[in-house]
């Protein structure tokens, strides 16, 4: 996997009272004694190998926060503004994400960026117990045997293309342009839009499995279709717990801070688009099957 170098970063703040990482250079201008951390900026870096239906990284996301220690007077004198708040918790309903835009507390884009995924993804709910439980719907009935293969090679390329818009929302730069570019606020918008369209990939990966499984192709061809139908399945759990990974640790990241004594908040989540090398056997396996059985005389064949 190509690997995009990052270079160290240090903490700095911009001139509207937010915290962000930059490239070693001369240093930035000190603040007030006692002036609380403000919105720590964003530092987004990642790699992108793919996308591949067969096992790969589409895309990790690391971001790096970082608090000043109020040891140093400012340059020039800032106008008196009201602090962010500390310690804010990741939003868990509609309601708390509304209250997270309105008053923008310390961290508020990644606070806001974790809450809208949280809510988005709770509300998938019912989906990920259906796919879990094996749901299936009416699918289409395909009696011919090389019209169930084209079928499924077919279904094996749309999984591709759903793979691909991952990288795309995950990309350093939507990620920078959400968030916002060092020294600058995020833009709450974007950050909605972003996470909806991850939201809509996620829900697509479960339809897609649901959809394969449906179908009902002749009876010789039933099981493969069946593994072939759990490629999204590892990428469906790791989306959950890349939620809950980013929830939980935007939590500790922002409570943290607020202890104003200097440490360090590191957030690091990835999420990776993989498949088990399991199911990669077991549709290798059911696929050899068929294919002994289509090339087996007709007067051997079972009736």
């Amino acid at each position: 996997m190509a690997v995009v170098p990052v270079d160290p970063v240090e903490p700095v703040e911009g001139d509207d009272g937010d915290f962000l990482l930059r490239p070693p250079g001369p240093p930035a201008p000190p603040r007030p004694v006692g002036d609380p951390p403000r919105h720590v900026g964003n530092a987004v870096s990642g790699s992108v190998a793919g996308p591949v239906v067969q096992a790969g990284v589409i895309q990790s996301v690391t971001v790096n926060y970082q608090a000043g220690d109020g040891s140093s007077r400012p340059e020039q004198p800032r106008p008196a503004t009201t602090p962010p708040a500390l310690g804010a918790q990741v939003p868990r309903t509609a309601e708390d994400i509304a209250e997270t835009r309105r008053s923008r507390p310390n961290l508020w884009e990644h606070l806001l960026y974790a809450g809208e995924l949280h809510v988005g993804w709770t509300a998938l709910e019912a989906k990920r117990l259906d796919h879990a439980l094996g749901h299936r719907t009416n699918g289409p009935l395909i009696r011919d045997e090389a019209e169930a293969m084209s079928h499924l090679d077919a279904a094996v390329q749309e999984l591709r293309q759903i793979s691909a818009s991952v990288g795309r929302w995950l990309s350093p730069d939507a990620q920078l342009r959400a968030l916002g570019p060092p020294g600058a606020p995020g833009d709450a918008a974007l950050i909605a839009h972003i996470v909806q369209r991850l939201l809509s990939t996620y829900e697509s990966l479960i339809d897609w499995a649901v959809a394969l499984r449906s179908a009902r192709p002749p009876a010789r061809l039933v099981k493969l279709f069946e593994v072939t139908s759990r490629l999204s399945e590892g990428s469906i759990h790791a989306f959950d717990s890349f939620v809950e990974t980013l929830v939980r640790q935007t939590d500790e990241a922002s409570a943290l801070l607020a202890r104003q004594d200097g440490s360090t908040a590191v957030i690091t989540v990835t999420y990776t688009m993989t498949i088990s090398p399991d199911v990669l056997d077991e549709i290798d396996r059911e696929s050899r099957r068929v294919t002994v059985a289509a090339n087996r005389p007709r007067k051997q064949r079972r009736s």
